[in-house]
């Protein structure tokens, strides 16, 4: 009788440990969908609502330290650097920026350090919306660095190419990102905005 007891007692003990089980992995799962609903979406806005004077600032705060980095290594050219920056962030106002001092869509992370947005990306011709990470830097300088090195080592290898469409391509045939028409913009806001001119004062100087 009381072995009969025993095995009673112990199919209660797991059937209360199951419908524990089960209550905490569906608690966790909730939490996590929940938080997954609050993560914001990086949107891209239309150049028509930054002013000129908005523009040129943040021109100049990239082509700056932009010709700099080409100075000493020769091989990013500015205005390369400064279209990414614009076309990523909206002229420094997307969130990414914003919280991540990110102007370039660089994912991964940096320093062990990162944010998670949604974004979208393009796979098989289509448009989908995908949850991504991206590094979170401690300054605009550091993200320029390192985009400085992530990009020579991975996309523009070579050094002393002096043509902007030549290195856009790079970029795109290299895979920075999933946009099949993302050269053709970047060469667009190369010249739209005349960043050329940061290529020749740097390569002159």
């Amino acid at each position: 009788m009381q072995k009969k007891s025993w095995h009673v007692s112990l199919i209660i003990l797991a059937t209360v440990l199951v419908i524990v089980g089960g209550l905490v992995v569906r608690n966790n799962l909730s939490q996590q969908s929940q938080q997954t609903r609050n993560i914001p979406t990086l949107t891209k806005k239309s150049t028509q609502y930054f002013s000129k004077q908005q523009k040129e600032s943040f021109i100049d705060q990239i082509g700056t330290p932009a010709m700099a980095l080409y100075r000493r290594n020769l091989q990013i050219l500015p205005s390369v650097v400064i279209s990414q920056a614009i076309l990523e962030s909206q002229f420094g106002t997307s969130l990414l920026y914003k919280t991540a001092n990110n102007p370039f869509g660089v994912k991964g992370t940096y320093n062990g350090r990162s944010v998670t947005f949604y974004t979208r990306e393009v796979e098989h011709g289509k448009s989908i919306k995908v949850l991504a990470q991206f590094r979170k830097y401690p300054s605009l300088r550091a993200a320029l660095m390192d985009h400085n090195h992530l990009v020579a080592e991975k996309f523009i290898r070579h050094k002393n190419i002096m043509s902007y469409r030549t290195s856009t391509n790079l970029l795109q045939q290299n895979g920075y990102a999933t946009d099949p028409h993302y050269a053709n913009k970047l060469n667009h806001i190369i010249v739209k905005y005349q960043l050329y001119q940061y290529d020749l004062k740097a390569i002159n100087e």
